[in-house]
């Protein structure tokens, strides 16, 4: 079990346009002057970020770019190496959902959904991996979701590719337990970030803008049902100080649906067949 995190570490958040990616980056600068390299697609919001992490004390590179290139992701690691000495902290943040029906999605969408949520956090992990072995320590913090522990109809391609990464997550972090290397697996319910709209919600399902309304169902989804992009940031951090691996389970339904799924999985299916595709399908038909 390694400890928590060094003063004026180096490291790489994908992702770090909005939400949570730019909140943990502006985080791990203002708390402990991390040194970053940041990755989105977006220049202008990455710069945004990187403006940020600079005015809190940290230092940044960005890369713009897919994260679902491989060149980008090699160039990530070797700008962190090259320009801040090493790598000791990855935060595979960076995510796409592609909601609806599975008759009306493509097999090309499934392997563009794995590409971004799977096989890029996976290759990203072994660029890594012997800088993390060299220097006989490392962090890993895989965002994945609630989706990644229950599948819901209207979004089976995302929950089956964030299934897939924290099936990967747990399995490495047991792994890789004996060579100072944590994996901190993050399963996410409803954050309010720009995700949501980025990915295509429609609206009326997309809980960010449900908790603007001044109504009964924008207080629940409030302070019941969802959190704050500062509230996961803040738990992410904690739990990289606290060191050792861990899986973080956030938001109060995600918590019950998680407990549920353990204790009774019979109920759970039962229930979840029960409900009406139209409820769950947040795709713009």
């Amino acid at each position: 079990m390694s400890k928590g995190l060094e003063h004026e570490f180096a490291g790489i958040v994908t992702g770090a346009s909005t939400g949570i990616g730019r909140g943990l980056a502006v985080k791990l600068a203002a708390e402990h002057k991390a040194r970053l390299v940041i990755n989105a697609r977006s220049q202008s919001t990455l710069a945004e970020t990187a403006a940020l992490v600079e005015a809190k004390g940290g230092k940044c590179i960005p890369v713009v770019g897919d994260i679902a290139d491989p060149d980008i992701r090699r160039q990530m690691v070797e700008s962190c190496v090259t320009s801040f000495g090493g790598v000791s902290l990855l935060v595979n943040n960076a995510g796409l959902a592609r909601p609806g029906r599975i008759s009306n999605l493509t097999t090309d969408i499934w392997r563009q959904v794995f590409e971004v949520n799977f096989f890029a956090c996976l290759d990203s992990i072994y660029q890594v991996f012997p800088h993390f072995v060299k220097q006989g320590h490392g962090k890993i913090v895989n965002i994945s979701s609630v989706a990644g522990k229950i599948a819901f109809p209207g979004s089976v391609c995302y929950s089956s590719s964030k299934f897939a990464l924290t099936a990967m997550s747990n399995g490495m972090a047991a792994e890789f337990a004996g060579q100072n290397i944590d994996v901190l697996t993050v399963c996410p319910g409803w954050v309010r970030t720009e995700f949501f709209e980025k990915n295509d919600v429609i609206d009326a399902k997309n809980p960010t803008l449900i908790a603007q309304e001044k109504s009964a169902r924008g207080w629940l989804m409030k302070n019941i049902l969802s959190i704050s992009t500062d509230q996961a940031v803040d738990q992410i951090e904690k739990a990289l100080m606290n060191g050792g691996s861990h899986e973080l389970i956030m938001t109060a339904p995600g918590k019950l649906i998680e407990r549920l799924q353990g204790v009774a999985p019979g109920l759970v299916r039962a229930l979840n067949r029960r409900i009406p595709i139209e409820a769950l399908d947040s795709s713009r038909r």
